[in-house]
């Protein structure tokens, strides 16, 4: 099957949080081949550059028309999400001109672009569809059953102490690391960037009515243990369990019928995502309470490095294994081997 080739819209947005979704593209994609991100407040180069310390050959270019012309994309993928997720300004002209030139368009916004007549019009006269993700999951409706119990896969959700903190990246590294050693995993997304990747069992939580939540969590896991029958299936976690206006975690850890969890946390962040005066919590509380809610354990940790120095790191790395007893990783620089350790030692 061949990939469609994508454009991915980051504009203003590429080098903070409100990018993620564009980064988690860059940094793996099965669904598109990626043909570039474009942002035009940044200079031209290699868009993983600005993200982790390795090359991927995606360039990073700053004009559409340009881009356009040089990568010949057959699909406009919108790569920022916003507060509300409504279309970031101007990204309405963007979609414009990505159907004026016949392009599919892709969002996974809360705004639905495929109801909106401008965008409608202009997609029949190109011939072209628009593709908004969280609208095929929001009639989604499956009920929890409680037949996980007969799938013997070791699960194992990321939790975070904030939102866009790097819970999907650390998933998607833990399973390209168990494959690698040669065992069977799959990622559990519950997101509409993991269902952009290509990762084939999953939900996008959020738009989700609250009654089948669990059941949309719980019916991924038997249908990836139904199609892939995974030694591990890493479940992406959504929000934190403390976050007052990201929530999230809590369905993921009791319909998910976890085996343990790993944290992540960004040290040097000086508040939530998004929400100055509001201070990042004690990853202490965290733990504590996912491991009331889950009478599972601690399995390691992931670091996410932004604002610190090497120095920083390995002073975090220190008081953390210090505190928790348990491997401690920045994965973007050092790998998540150690972290796939103690995940193999659940499993047995």
């Amino acid at each position: 099957m061949v990939k469609s080739r994508a454009l991915v819209y980051a504009d203003r947005l590429f080098r903070c949080a409100d990018g993620k979704t564009a980064h988690g593209l860059v940094r793996y994609s099965k669904k598109y081949d990626i043909a570039c991100v474009v942002d035009t407040t940044l200079p031209p180069g290699d868009a993983a550059t600005f993200l982790d310390p390795q090359k991927q050959g995606i360039p990073l270019l700053n004009n559409l028309n340009k881009a356009y012309k040089s990568t010949q994309p057959d699909t406009f993928i919108i790569g920022a999400v916003s507060e509300g997720g409504v279309l970031p300004k101007g990204y309405d002209k963007a979609v414009l001109w990505a159907l004026s030139k016949g392009m599919n368009v892709v969002s996974g916004l809360h705004q639905f672009l495929s109801d909106e007549p401008r965008f409608i019009n202009l997609a029949k006269k190109n011939h072209c569809t628009i593709t908004d993700v969280r609208k095929i999951f929001r009639d989604h409706r499956r009920f929890y059953t409680g037949d996980i119990t007969t799938v013997p896969s070791t699960r194992i959700a990321l939790l975070g102490t904030d939102s866009a903190i790097g819970k999907r990246t650390i998933a998607v590294l833990l399973v390209e690391e168990l494959k690698r050693r040669g065992r069977t995993a799959d990622m559990i997304f519950t997101g509409q960037t993991g269902w952009l990747q290509g990762w084939p069992h999953g939900v996008v939580m959020d738009a989700l009515i609250n009654d089948f939540v669990s059941g949309g969590i719980e019916g991924a896991i038997l249908d990836s243990w139904k199609d892939l029958k995974p030694e591990f299936m890493i479940i992406e976690g959504q929000g934190s369990l403390v976050h007052p206006f990201f929530p999230g975690g809590f369905e993921i850890l009791a319909a998910g019928q976890i085996h343990g969890f790993l944290l992540v946390d960004a040290p040097k962040r000086p508040h939530l995502d998004g929400f100055p005066g509001y201070p990042m919590p004690d990853p202490k509380r965290v733990v504590r309470i996912a491991e009331l809610l889950t009478s599972k354990s601690l399995l390691g940790i992931g670091i996410n490095h932004e604002h610190m120095t090497k120095n920083d790191i390995n002073a975090a790395k220190k008081n953390y294994k210090k505190i928790f007893h348990v491997p401690v990783s920045d994965p973007l620089t050092e790998g998540v081997g150690e972290l796939v350790d103690a995940v193999e030692d659940v499993h047995g």
